[in-house]
C-alpha cells in the first residue's frame, strides 16, 4: 500500500499533548477538513463541533456513518444549520435533503449499495481469486464518473440521478478492466 501513497511517516505521529483532548479540542488543534463518525454515539457532532469544522476555508465534509438513525452523530439539518449550509454531507442513515436560503442541499446516504454490487460483478466476470486495492480504487473512481452537474450543484456525494443497476454495470466494467491489467 505504501508504494501507492506518498510519505506516510507523519500519518499517525505520537503527540502525547493531544491525549485526553475532547473532540472539540482536537478539531480546533488539528483543523481537519473531514469528520467521519463511526462511534454510534448519537449527537456526538453537536453544534459547537460542527461550527468548529466550519472555521476552515474549505467546506467541511461531515460523514456521520453510524446506524441506526438514533445513533447517528448528527442529522443533515444539524450539519447544515451549524455550517451555514456549507457542509458536504453523507450519512449512514437516511436523512431528507435540507433547504438553505432557498437552495436544496443534498443529504446523501453513504452505504455499500453503490460499490459492492459492481465490485463483486466485475471481480466475478474477471474470474479473480481476490479483490485487490486497485480494483476497489477503480470502482470508487468509476462511481465518481457518474456524478453529474446537478449532483455537484446540490453537493451530493453519490450519483443520485442514475439507476443503481447502471451504477453496478459501470463499476463492474471498470473493475473488470482493472483485473485484466493486473493479470
Amino acid at each position: 500500500m505504501e508504494e501507492q501513497f506518498f510519505d506516510l511517516s507523519s500519518f499517525a505521529v505520537d503527540d502525547h499533548k493531544m491525549e485526553g483532548m475532547t473532540l472539540l479540542e482536537t478539531i480546533k488543534t488539528v483543523k481537519p477538513n473531514i469528520l467521519i463518525g463511526l462511534s454510534a454515539c448519537g449527537g456526538l457532532f453537536n453544534e459547537q463541533v460542527l461550527q468548529a469544522m466550519n472555521e476552515n476555508e474549505s467546506p467541511p465534509i461531515i460523514f456521520p456513518l453510524s446506524n441506526p438513525t438514533s445513533r447517528s452523530e448528527c442529522t443533515a439539518a444539524q450539519a447544515q444549520a451549524a455550517t451555514g449550509g456549507r457542509a458536504i454531507f453523507a450519512s449512514g442513515s437516511p436523512f431528507p435533503d435540507v433547504e438553505i436560503s432557498g437552495k436544496v442541499v443534498a443529504s446523501s446516504q453513504c452505504n455499500n449499495r453503490y460499490i459492492f454490487p459492481g465490485l463483486a460483478l466485475g471481480a466475478a466476470l474477471g474470474q479473480t481469486e481476490v479483490v485487490t486495492n486497485g480494483m476497489i480504487n477503480r470502482a470508487a473512481e468509476a462511481l465518481v464518473e457518474l456524478i453529474d452537474d446537478a449532483d455537484i450543484a446540490r453537493r451530493a456525494t453519490f450519483p443520485e440521478n442514475v439507476e443503481i443497476r447502471e451504477v453496478a454495470c459501470h463499476l463492474a466494467a471498470s473493475v473488470f478492466e482493472q483485473a485484466l491489467q493486473e493479470g
